[in-house]
């Protein structure tokens, strides 16, 4: 039936489709979110004041383990243990509220997803979440075997006392443990561009020489220290993951052929 003189007849919104939310609308949600988020950051705050001494403890064990009698922890300066709790707490709280931050940020990029890309978001935030602990518990293990290691060169100058500085001290276990938990991502680095096509298996079973070298740089910018075991400590785990990633990226690059070959018989 032919609509009324001058009134246009409805659009009908193709089936699936969500409306579109306008650009000033995105900002509101943006900042609502942001909003939340430092909320999120204070309580966790918070929380990693209440909890900080036991986790001193805990980052400070590997090097009371290993410490001479003679050694002591000094602070060089009358507001450096405040600042180390609030520093320490600070991060503890970041590291409580990850998952909610991450929370916020997938509920404002997930609409402007693929269901594709959503499904492969969904796969990767885990398993990268996942190893970076298994890098920055790993980090942690090694510590007492390297202040061991560091320690034994104390025996060189006899009559020497180590004075250390809390505040040096744990900044250089979170930066270790931190080194590592970045270096344990590189098979999600590696199975991105798999993904999208810039890296095959067989490119990397080819240049496995030039991505050793590559690794030893990274380990050499990651380590705090910069010292030949630290590096060593980090370069290994990588190399052992990189040919490791050479498996999944086989996987990868298995399953595009496939879907490639289906695209052209169809």
């Amino acid at each position: 039936m032919a609509s009324p003189a001058g009134v246009e007849p409805p659009q009908l919104q193709p089936e699936g489709d969500e409306p579109r939310a306008t650009f000033i609308e995105h900002l509101e949600e943006l900042r609502k979110r942001i909003f939340r988020a430092l909320v999120y950051v204070m309580l966790g705050w918070v929380v990693g004041f209440l909890v900080e001494p036991y986790v001193y403890y805990f980052l400070a064990k590997p090097l009371l383990q290993t410490m001479p009698k003679s050694t002591q922890l000094v602070f060089t300066h009358a507001t450096e243990p405040f600042f180390l709790k609030f520093k320490l707490s600070l991060i503890l709280g970041l590291l409580l509220v990850v998952p909610l931050i991450v929370g916020e940020l997938w509920g404002f990029i997930a609409p402007g997803l693929t269901r594709q890309e959503r499904r492969a978001v969904r796969f990767v935030a885990p398993f990268s979440a996942f190893l970076f602990f298994v890098g920055a518990a790993c980090g942690y293990l090694i510590l007492p075997k390297a202040f061991a290691f560091f320690l034994s060169y104390l025996q060189d100058y006899p009559q020497a006392v180590l004075y250390q500085n809390p505040a040096q001290y744990v900044t250089f276990v979170v930066k270790m443990m931190l080194a590592f938990g970045l270096g344990f991502q590189m098979p999600v680095v590696l199975m991105f561009l798999a993904q999208v096509g810039l890296a095959t298996p067989e490119s990397m079973w080819r240049y496995w020489r030039q991505a050793v070298v590559i690794i030893g740089l990274l380990a050499a910018l990651l380590t705090p220290s910069g010292d030949a075991f630290s590096m060593l400590a980090v370069a290994l785990p990588m190399v052992f993951l990189y040919f490791l990633s050479i498996l999944l990226v086989a996987r990868i690059a298995k399953r595009r052929r496939q879907r490639e070959t289906q695209l052209r018989t169809n």
